[in-house]
């Protein structure tokens, strides 16, 4: 750990590795209130803002915040616009007005490195998350710098993802299917719509470009494209921006014999065989029959060795520690992902954004 500097007798900044991500405000002493902090991120914004700039995401360390409305007081002294609608992937409970539970995939489901949203015109600027209760293994939020991702990606990808950008295409069971979650499907369109309205759904829709194809009972194919990269709105800095390594059928395999490599325990060596073995058989049946997939703009697949190559640059950069119970976590959308490890044990992190 390097000490860095204080700041108007409330914080000291820290990093935990050479990696500089992330930085870390903990504590400058014991006598530091909850309201010493929440005044301090709102009277200092342009200096925790510019540290978010600079090095993509800052943790909040040994601070007493104890549950969601504590977190929720955070987000308010951001002055931030926070969100509430959310159109991702993962399962979520809303806690509090402007707080959610991270995911409710399952412990032993992995949710590999992404940008929130990012296949979004308008995706979140800042992620928040909270740590009220930590897992007694794994469990880490993975974070992973996209500006170092753009850089060192082999430039032939970054010339077909300019030229064409990325086609996402997403198969959802509808109201009709009463399991929330399953293997390829992370939840219903009616979650992710929060509606099962269908006006109010293309209304959603059309306002986010996504085209609607309707099949079976109430299934639902949603397609739509998006730049594969993004220039942060102040910095100007160019960051890899998009959802390939998550939504293409390849990644999860790569993903999980990685895991195993780090976590070494018999449940993430099953995970991995039996993942490789499903994807074996999923396969045959084609692109075309894929629940979750993305190509090029133009249609064109990513070969496996683009994959991997991305797929293993991310974990090239990836940065993940442990939580400590109260940590709280701020992301720059724009600059860095985050994902989430398999765990064990009880696990509770909540998460905000805003637009």
């Amino acid at each position: 750990m390097v000490n860095m500097r204080t700041s108007k007798h409330v914080i000291k900044k820290t990093f935990l590795s050479d990696s500089y991500l992330p930085i870390v405000y903990e504590p400058i002493s014991s006598s530091v209130r909850r309201t010493d902090i929440l005044s301090w991120i709102n009277d200092n914004q342009r200096e925790w803002h510019r540290d978010l700039e600079t090095y993509g995401a800052i943790l909040l360390r040994g601070f007493p915040f104890e549950n969601a409305v504590d977190f929720q007081a955070v987000l308010y002294s951001t002055k931030e616009k926070l969100g509430e609608f959310y159109l991702g992937t993962s399962p979520r409970d809303k806690v509090v007005q402007h707080v959610f539970t991270a995911s409710e995939l399952p412990p032993h489901y992995p949710i590999m490195q992404h940008a929130e949203m990012s296949f979004l015109d308008n995706p979140p600027k800042l992620l928040f998350f909270f740590a009220e209760q930590v897992s007694k293994f794994g469990g880490e939020t993975p974070l992973t710098d996209l500006r170092l991702i753009y850089k060192e990606l082999n430039p032939d990808i970054i010339k077909k993802i300019e030229k064409y950008g990325i086609r996402y295409r997403r198969k959802y069971d509808g109201p009709s299917n009463k399991s929330r979650f399953s293997l390829w499907k992370t939840k219903r369109w009616d979650e992710m719509f929060g509606t099962t309205n269908l006006m109010e759904v293309n209304k959603i829709s059309k306002k986010n470009r996504f085209k609607l194809d309707w099949y079976g009972k109430d299934s639902l194919e949603i397609t739509n494209s998006q730049s594969g990269f993004r220039r942060h709105p102040r910095t100007k800095t160019i960051s890899w921006h998009n959802h390939v390594q998550t939504f293409h059928f390849e990644s999860p395999v790569i993903e999980v014999w990685n895991i195993f490599k780090r976590q070494r325990t018999f449940r993430s060596l099953w995970v991995a065989i039996l993942l490789s073995i499903l994807t074996f058989i999923k396969e045959l049946s084609g692109p075309e029959n894929y629940d979750v997939h993305v190509t090029y703009g133009n249609g064109e697949e990513f070969t496996s060795e683009e994959i991997k190559i991305i797929c293993n640059l991310f974990w090239k950069h990836m940065v993940a520690n442990p939580w400590n119970k109260g940590d709280l976590l701020i992301i720059d959308n724009f600059s860095v992902s985050h994902g989430r490890l398999p765990f064990t044990g009880q696990r509770k992190i909540l998460v905000g954004w805003s637009e």
